[in-house]
């Protein structure tokens, strides 16, 4: 009883320590350091393969993490590692169909023959920050696979009350994407307010619709 004690008190020492070195809640900070405690790592997973090109160090997955990382952190790895052959070790942090057998039939009683290989990792859930969405391919009948795989020591973000789901930066979200990113809106004219597809009155250049290909004249869009 007094081992367990002394035990639980040092687990809690240490979990303290990490909230105070990182910030992160006592939740996060207590799965992190279980986490770091059960990875034993190859130290030949450390690098790329000698017939990888252009690998760079955050494409080798949480293995080259440090083992104080952040949440932030090994989300990031999660979301972005360079998938491998089946024959190899995933870069992911474990539980996926790399190197299974192919279920897809395209004869009747004629299963295909191929591996999968683990492609991608992405957040699952619009508010399960421990779901994550899994797509593997088969490099024998292409056929891609789309699976959800629950990993609590990793969360691709966090609650928050003041404003819902956070989602960890670099982490793509399908349902939230980031700033920069292109989603199709057309604001139009920024300078003259110009709505799409009309036309804009300022600039030197001769301005020619997208959508009818109408010149710089005023009437010349038909759309």
């Amino acid at each position: 009883m007094t081992t367990s004690s002394s035990s639980d008190r040092s687990r809690r020492r240490d979990i303290r320590t990490r909230m105070a070195e990182t910030g992160e809640s006592y939740t996060a900070a207590g799965r992190a350091l279980a986490t770091a405690a059960t990875m034993t790592i190859d130290p030949v997973l450390l690098a790329p393969y000698p017939d990888e090109t252009n690998v760079e160090l955050d494409e080798l997955g949480w293995r080259v993490l440090p083992a104080d990382a952040t949440p932030q952190q090994r989300a990031h790895a999660e979301a972005y590692w360079r998938p491998v052959n089946p024959d190899r070790p995933c870069r992911c942090s474990g539980s996926c169909l790399h190197g299974t057998q192919c279920d897809f039939y395209d004869h009747p009683g004629q299963r295909c023959r191929g591996l999968l290989m683990h492609v991608d990792r992405y957040p699952g859930s619009l508010f399960a920050v421990e779901i994550w969405e899994d797509v593997h391919e088969c490099l024998d009948c292409e056929a891609v696979t789309t699976t959800s795989v629950e990993l609590p020591a990793v969360p691709w973000g966090e609650e928050n009350p003041a404003c819902g789901t956070i989602v960890y930066d670099k982490v793509r979200h399908p349902n939230f994407p980031a700033e920069d990113e292109d989603d199709g809106y057309d604001p139009g004219c920024l300078e003259c307010g110009a709505a799409p597809g009309y036309r804009c009155t300022c600039g030197d250049e001769p301005w020619r619709c997208e959508e009818c290909g109408g010149d710089d004249s005023a009437y010349g869009c038909t759309c």
